[in-house]
């Protein structure tokens, strides 16, 4: 018979195993010489990525345990955008050497208390490794390892461009359209519509037209139906008489249109009457209906124009719009410029990033790609500071606890040291991918910073180690603080659970 408290330890080795398991799937991944993985559901479609917010957002898991280490990666890239991966390392191997303290026996409270210590010390040793690092920098190294690699000095330059002119990552609007190369990606001044004109067109694909009037309307030009649900007996001509009346005054509103504006191009956010749109059609302006709410803003602040209500209002179209028609994939998309076609983008409504790749699955890494570079050059901006990478910056903090554990003394000073071995699985497990020897790396590197060195990191090309700031290779100080929090938060909260109980369903 197993007794209480053999029956907690086990509840709480389920845990560390299952979440040990999710860790176990996304460790390859980190680093520049990471690896690829390949998900494959039911009915076949695949996705390539060694992205593990990707990977982790994918995964099958069941067990409870393993889920909590999905949530804290999500946190994590709602976050700061990028270090899933290394958070959820780091969260593993806290674990892994939890079982170890557990075997000396220290109890989960104390394991709980001394991790938490350690990393309030650790993040605040985190200021003083922080330093002012150029975006371009962060952009390189948030790329490096990924399909984007391939083009680094262009994408790292279109990130920085991006963030620099949208404010921040969120603000960046994003466009993937198939065909072409990663190089041939741009940033768009103008919004992007994957709208078509009603009724179809006479304009050539590709050509950019000029000094076209635009009139942005709020409503529709279309019966409306009452909400009312009244039933009225009408003989054929009065019925006829009824249907006449209400398409004269759409009629008429379109006439308001054509008389009031030399409008070219009638963006419009309802639906429009087919009658109206021949109508206008004749009079020579295009339609482009049922267009979201955001899409008309959007449109309005790129071109400085209003957006009207109704057509009874005194309206003044916006002149002189430049815009063209693409084709990509058999899909048709109006480019509507916010100024001259080569004009660089000033305001974050303005700006497009148009990315290419030549295949969808390709298309969909870029982005992920992209969504992390960006993501990182924003924080670096808005946040400031950064620290070298490579895990130098974890193992600078594991020297530092070491040193503050020996201050402490007693059971917690077993855990705040079990800590600071874990942070250095970082860089463990970057050397490890690239094919190189994880422990002297680790070696190599705590004796560079007991000789005041605190940017070496491992060479992933050579072995040993080399100076991450001769390489460049920075990345944001937000990003390492969040992941150290993050990490322990989440081990700490499964280290809590000494017992797994059903739960009747929820009614």
């Amino acid at each position: 018979m197993v007794n209480e408290g053999e029956g907690k330890k086990n509840a709480q080795t389920h845990n560390i195993r299952a979440a040990r398991q999710i860790v176990d799937t996304v460790k390859t991944t980190l680093g520049p010489m990471g690896m690829d993985k390949m998900l494959v559901d039911g009915g076949g479609n695949v996705i390539v990525t060694n992205d593990g917010a990707t990977i982790l957002r994918e995964l099958d898991v069941a067990h409870p345990g393993g889920k909590m280490i999905v949530e804290v990666a999500k946190m994590q890239e709602s976050l700061c955008y990028d270090g899933t991966t290394s958070t959820v390392v780091l969260a593993g191997q806290l674990l892994a050497n939890s079982e170890m303290l557990f075997e000396k026996g220290l109890h989960p409270n104390v394991i709980c208390r001394g991790y938490h210590e350690a990393s309030q010390v650790a993040t605040e040793y985190l200021k003083e490794l922080t330093t002012e690092a150029e975006p371009l920098a962060v952009a390189r190294t948030a790329i490096t390892g990924k399909t984007l690699e391939t083009s680094l000095d262009t994408v790292s330059q279109l990130c920085v461009d991006a963030v620099t002119s949208a404010g921040n990552a969120d603000n960046v609007r994003v466009l993937s359209l198939p065909g072409g190369s990663i190089d041939d990606s741009y940033l768009f001044n103008g919004v992007v519509l994957n709208k078509d004109f009603v009724g179809g067109s006479d304009y050539d694909i590709n050509y950019t037209y000029e000094a076209a009037d635009v009139l942005l309307l709020n409503t529709g030009l279309e019966m409306e139906k009452g909400e009312e649900n009244v039933q009225v007996q009408l003989d054929a001509q009065t019925y006829q008489s009824f249907k006449d009346s209400g398409k004269n005054d759409l009629l008429a509103r379109a006439k308001m249109i054509v008389d009031n504006t030399d409008c070219g191009i009638l963006f419009v956010r309802d639906g429009v009457a087919e009658s109206v749109i021949s109508y206008l059609k004749k009079n020579d302006i295009d339609v482009i209906h049922r267009l979201p709410e955001s899409s008309m803003k959007r449109l309005s602040k790129a071109l400085g124009c209003s957006i009207y209500q109704t057509p009874e209002e005194q309206m003044k179209p916006f002149k002189n719009v430049s815009w063209e028609i693409q084709k990509h994939n058999d899909v048709n998309y109006i480019f509507v410029y916010g100024g001259q076609p080569d004009a660089v983008a000033t305001s974050l409504d303005e700006t497009t990033l148009i990315l290419r790749g030549a295949t969808t699955t390709t298309l969909d890494e870029v982005e992920r790609g992209f969504d992390d570079a960006l993501g990182v050059v924003s924080l670096v901006l808005n946040n400031g500071g950064a620290v070298y990478g490579g895990g130098s910056a974890y193992v600078a903090m594991a020297s530092h606890l070491r040193t503050r554990a020996a201050s402490i003394g007693g059971r917690a000073q077993m855990a705040i040291e079990a800590f600071a071995d874990a942070l250095e699985s970082i860089s463990a497990t970057i050397a490890e991918n690239a094919g190189h020897d994880p422990l002297d790396t680790v070696l190599a590197m705590r004796h560079a910073v007991l000789n005041g060195s605190t940017s070496m990191g491992p060479d992933v090309n050579e072995g040993g180690i080399t100076d991450m700031a001769e390489h460049g290779v920075v990345e944001p100080a937000e990003l390492v603080r969040q992941a150290v929090l993050s990490a322990t938060e989440v081990t700490n909260a499964i280290l809590r659970i000494d017992d797994i109980i059903g739960r009747r369903p929820v009614e």
